[in-house]
């Protein structure tokens, strides 16, 4: 069944001791774009993220957020007093060598590197990883929950209207078997008009007869349109992604179905012709969304 490519999920876990949040969004997108905001201490991990996301998403415009909880970040922060003892100093002579004035304050001091830091992280590394990863499993679990469930709503408007083209694809191929006879009493009354019966060339006529068949007939865009249809079922149908593949058929439908309104010349045909282009214009923006 397709998916959508617009989700949400979410998970909380601890992270060692510390309480954390893991929300992805998906949105509409050609490509995988992932994009990551994760907390700095984790920030080795951010590439095994990725990855893992990559093995179970496969279009889309992804943001993963993972947040620690804020009471846990701040009683881990270190404050370094060599290092800011060492800014102080260094300040204080250039101010004296410059003859700069100036106080130096708390707000400024905290912003220079290496004042405040985290401790030094004694958390095992493939632990650390491990509980990453299963809230990236709950988070992802949750994402896709959600998008199946959208991508059911898209395959079923999606199949409603595929529907509607078939049934206008049957009245094209019933109003079309008639035209071929319709065209020969046509051509042999307008041909009887002019010359008169007696006149007319049996085999002129029938090589015109044919001629024009030839060139009303729309036999084989209607057994391509057909195939088209069959296969787009197919792929909505079949566990793998479709969206690209979607994508494709819709454009060789759409290019049978204008073949079809230019060979026909029929006002009736012409009208099916115009219905059928705007549910095919329907389901190409909601492929959009599938993946």
């Amino acid at each position: 069944m397709i998916r959508s490519m617009t989700g949400y999920g979410k998970a909380e876990m601890n992270v060692g001791s510390a309480p954390c949040t893991i929300e992805l969004r998906c949105v509409n997108g050609r490509f995988l774009e992932v994009s990551a905001k994760i907390p700095r201490e984790y920030s080795d991990k951010e590439h095994r993220i990725r990855e893992f996301i990559r093995a179970q998403v496969s279009r889309g415009s992804l943001t993963v957020s993972m947040r620690r909880n804020e009471s846990q970040q701040s009683s881990n922060v270190a404050v370094n007093y060599s290092v800011a003892a060492s800014y102080v100093e260094s300040l204080r002579d250039l101010q004296q060598n410059l003859g700069i004035g100036g106080t130096i304050s708390i707000e400024q001091l905290v912003l220079l590197p290496g004042v405040l830091s985290p401790p030094d992280n004694d958390e095992d590394e493939e632990q650390t990883w491990s509980q990453i990863r299963d809230g990236l499993q709950t988070a992802l679990l949750a994402l896709n929950t959600m998008r199946d469930k959208e991508g059911a709503d898209l395959a079923l408007d999606i199949e409603q209207r595929l529907a509607v083209i078939e049934r206008g694809l049957a009245q094209i191929e019933s109003t079309a078997a008639q035209r071929v006879e319709n065209e020969r009493t046509r051509l042999r009354e307008r041909v009887a008009q002019i010359v008169g019966e007696v006149g007319i060339d049996e085999t002129r006529l029938t090589l015109e007869i044919v001629l024009l068949s030839e060139k009303l007939d729309v036999a084989e865009e209607c057994v391509r349109l057909r195939s088209h249809i069959k296969h787009m079922r197919q792929y909505m149908a079949a566990q793998e992604h479709a969206g690209r593949k979607l994508n494709f058929l819709l454009q060789e439908m759409n290019r049978e179905v204008n073949t079809i309104g230019s060979k026909s010349n029929n006002a009736d045909i012409a009208i099916i012709v115009v219905e059928m282009k705007e549910e095919l214009e329907r389901i190409r923006e909601q492929v959009q969304n599938v993946e």
